[in-house]
């Protein structure tokens, strides 16, 4: 027998202990258009507007856009976009979610975008782009790119999240529309700031009349979000198909922790957000630098011990109590001291609530898959930390030990074909040309010599006094050292 399908109509039927809609889908209306309708938003933003229609808050529905694929418009049409989000905490909890009321596909219908942007009820527009879809080079905008390229020439049919922005622009500014605000929410530096470059850039062609009205009506911002969201499965949809009793051909899986820092500024109607659990701040800065520095830089350190000891998942690592104590005391000792904190959050409470949402075995994370482009990471997340904690004559011991595993890991993944970074063929070039390649090589080609440390010289010995002992004894047995020399 055919299972009935996921539906305004279905909806009533769910079991009682499914979290289901608190409002009339039909009393919404959309004051959101987002760029980007992938699991992420679904599992994220969606969710927080869908807290606040269940408050009574009906003005902050989701018109969705799809820039480049109609998957998910013709998974979510027949459901009326009604979807599940499946919480994976120690236990699974299910909540459909009807924050998103329409979504369009840009390339079937390229004006359809452009109106719904320039809608007067439309107060909000964000974005998960990803940083692919800011076409970024050497941290501006790439003008060459063929997408930016076409838009610069017309934006009549829009090849960019810009192209469709800056149309859109032209016809609100004409209708002498409301304010507007644009919000990227995509973890990336100044994101909000790209997108008005963008725009700007494209205005500056085609219409320097719109840029003027911009600068007095619309608002650019930026925002920190954090949740993990896997790919949906097969597995995932069997098993809310079980639960729910009705087919859901687009569930989207979460932790139970989600995070959503808004930078407040915003030109038109603030949305309520913090209602639903999310934080306005003036400066996103210090946000962004905890999150780096604690949670992907802890990713980051255990990706590479785990994957050296011959773990698959990051869960799997922090099994290993030698590996779990020397990623906690490498964050509470090295990291911890020489990273502010915005006033009213505990760094010893961020690190500990990190460590517990890693653990996660419902919500898997592939020491390979957080190990991917590491070079470019550690630029980030390990090297200036480095900096900052020789400069105030602090502990840097564990830092140390971790660019040294780092080092091992890099080695280990290309004698296993498995390593996956953009520096790739250089790693091996410097092992051929140089006889193994040494620790200084690997370094260097990681942007490391552009750091003070990489002239420490006491620094740089106990780096490669690391190497040598996870090396020659194996991660655990070298940690075991560290910990009792």
């Amino acid at each position: 027998m055919k299972i009935e399908q996921l539906n305004t109509a279905s909806l009533r039927k769910l079991k009682p202990v499914i979290d289901k809609p608190e409002y009339a889908l039909t009393s919404v209306s959309c004051g959101v258009v987002h760029f980007g309708t992938g699991n992420f938003h679904r599992a994220h933003q969606a969710v927080y507007c869908d807290t606040l229609l269940n408050k009574g808050e009906t003005n902050w529905g989701i018109t969705g856009i799809s820039l480049r694929s109609p998957v998910m418009r013709d998974n979510l049409a027949p459901q009326n976009y009604l979807y599940t989000l499946a919480i994976l905490g120690e236990t699974t909890s299910y909540r459909v979610i009807g924050a998103i009321q329409n979504l369009l596909v840009g390339p079937e219908d390229p004006q359809s975008v452009i109106d719904v942007v320039a809608h007067g009820g439309t107060q909000l527009v964000t974005t998960t782009i990803t940083e692919k879809g800011y076409y970024l080079t050497s941290g501006g905008i790439d003008r060459a790119h063929p997408d930016m390229s076409g838009d610069l020439a017309s934006i009549s049919v829009p090849k960019t999240t810009y192209g469709y922005l800056a149309a859109a622009l032209i016809k609100r500014s004409d209708n002498q529309g409301d304010p507007l605000t644009i919000l990227c929410c995509d973890n990336m530096h100044g994101g909000g700031e790209h997108l008005q470059q963008g725009v700007q850039m494209l205005l500056e062609r085609h219409s320097p009349d719109t840029l003027r009205w911009v600068e007095k009506n619309v608002a650019f911002s930026s925002s920190m979000v954090d949740r993990v969201t896997p790919a949906t499965d097969q597995y995932l949809k069997d098993q809310v198909a079980a639960q729910l009793g009705v087919y859901d051909a687009a569930p989207v899986a979460a932790e139970p922790f989600t995070q959503w820092i808004i930078e407040d500024r915003f030109a038109g109607i603030r949305p309520p957000f913090e209602q639903a659990g999310a934080l306005f701040v003036n400066d996103i800065a210090p946000f962004e630098r905890i999150k780096l520095r604690f949670l992907n830089a802890g990713h980051s350190i255990l990706a590479a011990l785990g994957y050296l000891a011959g773990d698959q998942f990051i869960h799997e690592a922090l099994q290993r109590p030698c590996l779990a104590q020397f990623a906690e005391q490498a964050l509470k000792l090295n990291v911890m001291p020489v990273t502010p904190v915005p006033e009213g959050i505990s760094s010893e409470a961020y690190i500990n609530q990190v460590l517990q949402r890693f653990k996660n075995g419902n919500l898997p994370y592939g020491v390979l898959q957080v190990g991917t482009d590491s070079s470019q990471k550690i630029q980030q997340r390990i090297l200036p930390t480095i900096d900052d904690g020789l400069s105030h004559g602090g502990d840097t011991s564990y830092l140390a030990f971790a660019l040294g595993a780092w080092v091992c890991f890099i080695r280990k993944a290309l004698q296993n074909d498995d390593l996956n970074d953009p520096l790739a063929d250089e790693f091996s070039h410097c092992i051929s040309a140089n006889k193994g390649g040494s620790v200084a090589a690997f370094l260097t080609l990681a942007g490391a010599n552009k750091f003070h440390f990489f002239k420490d010289v006491p620094f740089m010995a106990a780096v490669q006094i690391y190497h040598s002992n996870i090396s020659e004894m194996g991660v655990e047995q070298a940690i075991d050292t560290f910990f009792n020399p």
